[in-house]
């Protein structure tokens, strides 16, 4: 597997964003920064805003912990996942699947000499003291941030947050979430999760291609055995489109030899079909059931309590905070492999059908002269029919994304049947 690029932003710096959101447990709370964020009721009344990022954007806040708390580690995660149903490829297996993506860890070790080191700052100074978790006490901060595109590598896609309304062509949903754990040394002490679920979207800055377009591309349709027509169908050259937007295209033919009878006959009898198509894949080795999360987030906890904390005692009394921090700062942003093998889930559907009968229209010479008649050798050029339409994209589809072995593609499927002989062609898409 290729290595995926290192990071070049410095995770212990938070993000410079307007919005800040916040989230508390009974050992700590957290406070995520972001661009914009989004108001969500849980009850008729209470509500909470739910961060918002573009998919190149930084995920960052920090963690705020009491100064009671006993010497330990605090793991931050950051956390996609692609719900969906077991799907053919599960015989046997029922319900629903849930896909790890995406997982970026960093790992912050607390001592009980931190608050000294890191100095001592007020935990709830704007909010109000009756609703603070920690009363009145000072607390200790500890910075993170997490770069949403830092492992893409050359045609990958980071998904965009899908919730089951959004998802009505294919059963799928795709969620991400900030997880802190904190793991007490004492083996007396529970160790506690707070999970804190954000949006991920596409760049909002991104430009509609539904309009004039100044540049296109000729794509042939193919038949099985040689025929005496010339088929094509014309989009936009990016082959790249917005949710929300539409898809101009063009469909012409053109009779090899010339031949006006034959013209006439597939302009009103032949049948051209068009359907976008999105597949959806995922790949077996990192799908886990949602019962498994909670159960491999025990486990860790157990087992760096044993294991990896005793030694992280032992080297704090030889050494100062600092320097741990710094021989530890190869391991502090680990990712989780993703590994390939078998489908676990492959899906087809199609989102638009469009068809029609015969080519309804004939193709008109554009000149920048309107005055002047096109020339006999500009008629002979032009096709012998044209059939040209908009395909509409709606908001409530998947985008476009190929991540930790989770793919949603979508293609363009582009057919022209004249009596027993069908011209086919088979276009890839992106929709963002």
């Amino acid at each position: 597997m290729t290595p995926r690029p290192q990071s070049t932003t410095d995770w212990n710096v938070v993000p410079n964003y307007p919005r800040v959101s916040s989230f508390r447990s009974p050992e700590l709370e957290v406070l995520l920064y972001s661009p914009h964020v989004r108001m969500e009721s849980n009850t008729w009344t209470l509500s909470r805003s739910i961060p918002v990022y573009g998919d190149h954007d930084v995920v960052g806040g920090k963690v705020l912990a009491a100064p009671t708390s006993t010497p330990g580690r605090i793991v931050i995660t950051l956390l996609g996942t692609c719900l969906h149903d077991s799907g053919p490829h599960n015989a046997g297996r029922l319900g629903r699947r849930k896909h790890r993506f995406f997982s970026e860890s960093k790992v912050i070790y607390v001592t009980e000499s931190d608050s000294a080191r890191k100095g001592m700052r007020q935990v709830f100074s704007r909010q109000s003291r009756a609703s603070s978790t920690m009363g009145d006490a000072e607390a200790r901060s500890f910075p993170f941030a997490f770069e949403l595109a830092r492992n893409q590598r050359p045609g990958e896609i980071l998904p965009t947050t899908i919730s089951p309304s959004e998802s009505k062509a294919l059963a799928v949903e795709v969620s991400y979430q900030v997880t802190v754990t904190w793991e007490p040394l004492k083996l007396t002490q529970e160790p506690s999760l707070l999970a804190v679920p954000i949006i991920v979207q596409s760049d909002p800055e991104f430009h509609s291609l539904d309009g004039v377009q100044s540049s296109w591309i000729e794509i042939p349709l193919r038949a099985h055995r040689p025929v005496p027509v010339h088929c094509a169908v014309t989009l936009p050259s990016t082959l790249t489109f917005a949710r929300g937007s539409s898809l101009p295209f063009f469909v012409v033919f053109t009779t090899t030899p010339r031949s006006s009878s034959l013209a006439k006959e597939i302009s009103g009898d032949a049948t051209i079909s068009l359907n976008l198509l999105c597949h959806v894949s995922v790949l077996e080795d990192n799908v886990c059931s949602p019962t498994e999360t909670e159960s491999l987030m025990s486990d860790r906890s157990s087992d760096s309590r044993s294991s990896r904390l005793p030694r992280f005692l032992k080297r704090s009394r030889k050494t100062s905070f600092s320097s741990l921090q710094s021989s530890d700062s190869n391991n502090t942003s680990t990712s989780l492999p993703l590994l390939t093998s078998r489908v676990a889930f492959s899906e087809t559907q199609t989102v638009v059908h469009k068809m029609s009968l015969g080519f309804p229209k004939r193709p008109r010479h554009v000149s920048s002269n309107t005055k002047a008649h096109p020339t006999l050798e500009e008629l002979r050029t032009l096709p012998d029919g044209l059939y040209k339409d908009k395909i509409p994209l709606g908001n409530d589809i998947l985008t476009s994304f190929n991540w930790g072995g989770t793919f949603v593609k979508y293609y363009l499927e582009v057919s022209v049947l004249i009596g027993q002989d069908e011209l086919r062609a088979k276009i890839l898409l992106r929709i963002t």
